[in-house]
């Protein structure tokens, strides 16, 4: 009789993600407004956060999903609606710890055991809104602004970065952030493309500052070009653009070389199946730092060196 294979959901989540990434393309690309500005939501209004805001984020992003809701089945049927049938659902997971000993783990739940504790990972699936019938029109709300129009750079969207206590020098033809001097290159402003561009750079340069050891000391060890240490970074960056432009209503669309992060990613995923967890947490973390440090920015301004 063969031995049932116990559900992975880390595996099963990185698989479909290294699929992805196989096509050449970053999975997490979104050109087009959600209402909510994209964070996914759950049935109550509150949001995912992490890993599951950058799952089922992605999950919209290919599916053209507008509207942020997504549920249980369950949920739905208590709202008298049902899942249409032959729908996909997208899984949800979370961490949590347990004192029991020897007892087997159950369905969907993926334990790493430390002495007489253990952390588990347990995953349920949920619908977005879209693919449910008989839900009222409220749980469809109409995305922002004008789709046709092109974006602008608004002010009030950009004094959100300018708010955040880094040293960000504008000037030159490329974007990077300097561990060693702790600062910010960006280009012009104008020189961009559009303002989510704009926006999704300067999220990029500053998640990647807030690995300084005075802010979040984040490592992965030491980083040369092309390394493992170096890709891992690079996609905590990525992410935190994906997860930041939930929040403020742009897409991630930095980086130029897609073939080579995209190749790297893959290798590191394939070794790691739970980085793809790490880096999203790490990602969280980033972006809560930046949102905490312009708050906090807004209420004491903090001069700017800009470079002519």
């Amino acid at each position: 009789m063969a031995t049932r294979q116990k559900f992975d959901a880390a595996q099963e989540i990185t698989n479909e993600i290294i699929a992805l990434l196989e096509k050449g393309t970053m999975p997490w690309r979104r050109p087009w407004k959600i209402s909510g500005g994209g964070v996914p939501l759950r049935q109550t209004g509150e949001r995912y956060q992490g890993i599951n805001a950058f799952l089922l984020g992605l999950r919209a992003s290919m599916m053209g999903y507008t509207s942020p809701y997504w549920m249980t089945f369950k949920q739905a049927k208590d709202l008298d609606a049902h899942v249409r049938k032959g729908e996909r659902s997208s899984l949800v997971v979370y961490y949590g710890t347990g004192t029991r000993r020897g007892a087997e783990a159950s369905p969907g739940e993926d334990r790493e055991e430390t002495g007489g504790t253990y952390r588990f990972l347990k995953s349920y699936r949920v619908f977005h809104v879209s693919q449910i019938e008989g839900l009222d029109a409220a749980w469809h709300p109409e995305p922002e602004g004008d789709p046709a129009e092109g974006p602008t750079l608004d002010p009030e969207a950009w004094a959100f970065f300018e708010a955040i206590d880094m040293d960000v020098r504008y000037g030159g033809d490329r974007a990077c952030y300097i561990p060693s001097l702790d600062r910010i290159h960006m280009p012009e402003l104008a020189r961009f493309e559009s303002a989510g561009a704009a926006m999704s750079t300067i999220t990029h340069e500053m998640a990647h500052a807030t690995k300084a050891k005075h802010r979040l000391d984040r490592s992965f060890g030491v980083s040369s070009f092309g390394n493992e240490a170096y890709a891992k970074e690079e996609l905590v960056a990525c992410v935190s653009e994906a997860l930041m432009g939930q929040r403020m209503g742009f897409y991630a669309d930095h980086i130029d070389n897609h073939a080579a992060y995209i190749s790297s990613w893959i290798k590191v995923l394939r070794n790691d199946t739970r980085f793809l967890f790490t880096a999203a947490a790490h990602a969280q973390r980033a972006v809560d730092y930046l949102v905490a440090a312009s708050e906090a920015g807004r209420t004491t301004p903090v001069a700017r060196d800009v470079a002519a």
